[in-house]
C-alpha cells in the first residue's frame, strides 16, 4: 500500500504542471504548513505555557501559590520532567477519570533543581557551599523535594520541616522554642558549620540582652556559647569553670575562705568574666565601703597571686 501511494506521488509530481495542478499542489503544500504549525504551536502550548496545566480545575490551588512564589516566571515544565509518553496518559487519566484533587505526577529530579541553584548564576541562590545543603544533600544524599515540596509551590522550607526529621530536638528554653531553628542554624551560611557559632548566638542576643547584661568584645572568653548553653538539653546554662580553671580554688585570694566556697559567678558576672567594679566586692565586704573609695579593689588585691595588700 504505501509502495503504491509512492508511486502515484511520483506520477504526479512527473506529469505537466498545468494551472490546476499547480493549484491543487500549492493547496497541498499549504495544508501540510498549517498542519505544522498548528502542531508546533500545540506542542509549545503544552510544554512551555503554564495556562494549560491551569486548565485542569483540579490544579487551581497550586497554580495560586505557584503565582506568587519566587519560581512564578519558570515554566512548569523547566522543573516537573516528564515524556510525551506520560504527559499523554496524565491527559487521558483527567479527561477519562475527572479527579477532584492533583495526584502526583511529573517528578522533580536534584538534577532539575540543580540547574539553576548549582549554575554559579547571580540570578538564582547557589547552595554548593552552604552550610545547610553541605550536610543535607553532600554529606546525607537527602532529596531536594525532602524538604521543598512539603508545601506545593511554596519551595522556600515551612518553620516545621526540620521536626520531619528532627522531632526529637526540642528547645528546652521556652523563648527560644517560639523561633524558627533556622534563626540559630543558618542554613545558607557559606563555608561554615550548621551548628550555631559564637557570632551568630550574639547577633540576636546582642539586640534582646537586658542592660545589665553585656558581652564585651575583649572578654577574655572567646569560645564557642554552646560550651555553656545548650538549649536542645537544658534550660539552665552548663556551666561548670573548673573545667577549664582547674587549680582556680586553690590559687592566690581565691583559696581564702569564703572565695573558695562560694558559686564563681558571685563574683564573675556571666559573660563579662573579669571584676572590675569595686560593687562587685563590697557587696560582701560592706565594712570596707570606706576603704579607698576612689580605687577598684583589685589594684590592691590580686587574686592571681597571693600578696600582702598595698595602700594604708
Amino acid at each position: 500500500m504505501r509502495q503504491r501511494l509512492i508511486g502515484l506521488l511520483v506520477r504526479f509530481l512527473r506529469g505537466p504542471w498545468t494551472p490546476l495542478r499547480l493549484t491543487g499542489v500549492t493547496f497541498g503544500l499549504m495544508i501540510v504548513v498549517v498542519a505544522a504549525t498548528g502542531g508546533q504551536r500545540l506542542y509549545s502550548y503544552m510544554e512551555e505555557d503554564p495556562t494549560f496545566c491551569r486548565s485542569c480545575h483540579t490544579m487551581e490551588k497550586a497554580w495560586t501559590k505557584w503565582q506568587t512564589s519566587e519560581h512564578r516566571k519558570i515554566t512548569c515544565h523547566s522543573c516537573h520532567e516528564s515524556n510525551p509518553i506520560a504527559s499523554t496518559e496524565q491527559i487521558v487519566k483527567f479527561v477519562m477519570n475527572r479527579p477532584n484533587e492533583v495526584r502526583k505526577h511529573a517528578g522533580i529530579s536534584d538534577e532539575a533543581c540543580e540547574k539553576c541553584h548549582a549554575s554559579h548564576s547571580g540570578a538564582w541562590a547557589q547552595i554548593g557551599d552552604t552550610a545547610g545543603h553541605k550536610v543535607h544533600v553532600e554529606g546525607e544524599r537527602i532529596a531536594c523535594t525532602k524538604c521543598h515540596a512539603i508545601t506545593v509551590h511554596r519551595f522556600a522550607a515551612p518553620a516545621q520541616v526540620c521536626l520531619s526529621c528532627h522531632g526529637e530536638q526540642s528547645v528546652k528554653i521556652t523563648k527560644m522554642a517560639e523561633r524558627y531553628c533556622l534563626d540559630c542554624h543558618n542554613y545558607l551560611r557559606e563555608n561554615s558549620p550548621l551548628r550555631p557559632s559564637r557570632e551568630t548566638c550574639l547577633s540576636c542576643h546582642q539586640k534582646q540582652a537586658r542592660a545589665e547584661v553585656h558581652w564585651p568584645t575583649n572578654a577574655p572568653m572567646q569560645f564557642q556559647c554552646s560550651q555553656c548553653h545548650q538549649p536542645h538539653k537544658q534550660v539552665a546554662p552548663a556551666v561548670n569553670c573548673q573545667a577549664c580553671h582547674q587549680d582556680i580554688k586553690q590559687t592566690a585570694l581565691h583559696s581564702k575562705l569564703t572565695h573558695s566556697e562560694v558559686s564563681c559567678t558571685t563574683c564573675h558576672e556571666p559573660h563579662e568574666w573579669q571584676v572590675t567594679k569595686r560593687e562587685t566586692c563590697i557587696s560582701c565586704h560592706q565594712t570596707k565601703a570606706s576603704h579607698n573609695q576612689e580605687q577598684v579593689c583589685l589594684n590592691c588585691h590580686n587574686f592571681q597571686r597571693l600578696q600582702r595588700p598595698r595602700g594604708p
